[in-house]
């Protein structure tokens, strides 16, 4: 059989909603064949065919009671009562999230010999086989996660246990989660919470609290939520926890030489790149867009100029040359909680160092202006490209079509070798299309648009939304 290489993360096809099966072939089954092998071998209990890079309806899992192979599956039934435990993908190594998932399903489907089958799973293969039929729909663990975690060596959880130490965190949005939940998960006390006050959200403004206020109110642990004034009252509360620790991780304030001095060992910071470059409030964002192939965390020493202290540890991840802010955000969030705990661990044992950052080597990741979310489709490919991944979950990158008003979800670079002479073609120009893609050409080569959404409408390809509008133009164009 044949050992399949099984895609990660960044991979496009992860993202697509795969196609239905019409036969149980002789190429069907042996592909069932070579995935049941493939996840044996990766030490896995469930595989789906998009992890292969096969958009297909396929999946097969294993969860010690015998092999599953299912052709075109179907969840008819899933109970009303739920469980949130842990569970992994081969698609995301290294990382576990939390999900909640029904506790019984019931799946209709074909088999390896092209019959229909029933399958009921309760407990871990219920599990499954939610995650595996997900998968077909270009949805991943880490899209349903509540938290999500790196598996962090058992040796480091057990060192800590031992120190006995008391943190404050500080921190505000989703990606503050894994280092909260990371110290909490390794024995270390967190008596207090600090996070940006409550503010309104959505239409109807109503007040929303921050993702750490959240989490925090469910743990029950003490939650301030000082507006940047740092009242005495605010600061004397932190004293009183006498920290060992204050741990910041997108809190979104700054915080005064006062509160730098209180904790024993110092205050560290959870900083998404590899300082010097990129400090500021938009790192992540920023270095998508300049095209960076190599990211990572910063754990720094903060002192009262913004990102500037010493560097305590680094840790670096490449990124995937399709990979979008909401994916890098994710694994940037995870890395920097387990940079945390080593950071933590080597301080107090003394075996810390501290590096000073070069200044001369410093750059700055400023929040987007108003405008720079617009398509200019005189620039490369490949800046256009970095443009799409870097504004998508949000706010997304937006062009016009007429008069319309569209925004660009996904995009694909075309392969250099693709034929065409396009040397004076107009940038914005659809020039084909190929599968659910619509081809168009930039300032410099052709770049795949595969995902869109007109204003006021849902995502759709953006093939579909071409053959809606037939008499239209046949270009983008720049708002």
């Amino acid at each position: 059989m044949a050992q399949l290489e099984i895609r990660t993360f960044d991979d496009p096809v992860l993202r697509k909603k795969a196609k239905p099966v019409p036969r149980v072939s002789k190429s069907v089954k042996k592909t069932l064949d070579d995935m049941l092998d493939s996840m044996h071998k990766a030490s896995g209990i469930g595989l789906a065919a998009p992890q292969i890079g096969i958009p297909k309806r396929l999946v097969v899992i294993d969860v010690g009671e015998g092999p599953y192979f299912l052709v075109n599956p179907e969840i008819v039934y899933e109970s009303e009562e739920t469980e949130v435990d842990w569970e992994g993908c081969l698609s995301w190594p290294g990382f576990i999230g939390e999900v909640e998932r029904p506790v019984r399903v019931l799946v209709k489907a074909l088999d390896r010999d092209g019959r229909t089958t029933w399958v009921e799973g309760e407990g871990i293969l219920a599990r499954a086989l939610c995650h595996e039929i997900d998968h077909l729909d270009g949805i991943m663990f880490v899209d349903r996660a509540i938290t999500i975690a790196e598996i962090v060596p058992e040796e480091l959880e057990e060192e800590l246990e031992q120190m006995d130490l008391t943190c404050v965190f500080m921190g505000s949005p989703e990606f503050s989660l894994p280092s909260l939940e990371a110290l909490i998960e390794a024995g270390i006390k967190v008596p207090l919470v600090i996070t940006q006050p409550d503010r309104p959200y959505g239409r109807k403004k109503v007040l929303k609290a921050t993702p750490v206020k959240e989490r925090a109110t469910e743990l029950g642990i003490q939650v301030l939520t000082p507006d940047g004034s740092w009242p005495p009252e605010v600061i004397s509360t932190i004293r009183e926890v006498e920290p060992d620790f204050i741990v910041v991780a997108a809190f979104g304030q700054k915080l005064p030489e006062e509160v730098l001095d209180i904790p024993k060992y110092g205050c560290l910071n959870v900083h998404p790149s590899l300082l010097p470059k990129y400090r500021g409030g938009n790192p992540i964002q920023r270095q998508i867009m300049a095209g960076e192939t190599e990211s990572g965390v910063s754990i720094m020493y903060m002192d009262p100029n913004v990102d500037a202290g010493d560097i305590c540890l680094q840790k670096s991840l490449t990124i995937g040359p399709n990979e979008t802010l909401g994916s890098l955000e994710k694994r940037l969030s995870v890395l920097g909680a387990q940079a945390l705990l080593e950071a933590i661990a080597s301080i107090y044992s003394g075996n810390s160092s501290r590096t000073p950052q070069d200044e001369k080597a410093k750059t700055v990741a400023f929040h987007l202006k108003p405008g720079e979310e617009i398509i200019d489709w005189t620039r490369s490919a490949q800046e256009i490209h970095n443009l799409v991944r870097a504004l998508s979950p949000a706010p997304g990158a937006v062009t016009s079509f007429g008069d319309e008003r569209i925004k660009i979800w996904e995009t694909e670079l075309v392969d250099s070798n693709f034929q065409g002479d396009f040397d004076n073609c107009i940038p914005g120009t659809i020039v084909g299309t190929c599968d659910s893609k619509v081809l168009v050409c930039c300032g410099d080569g052709v770049l795949a648009v595969t995902q869109v959404q007109p204003a006021g409408k849902n995502r759709m390809s953006a093939k579909a939304f071409l053959a809606g509008r037939q008499k239209g133009p046949n270009k983008f164009g720049q708002l």
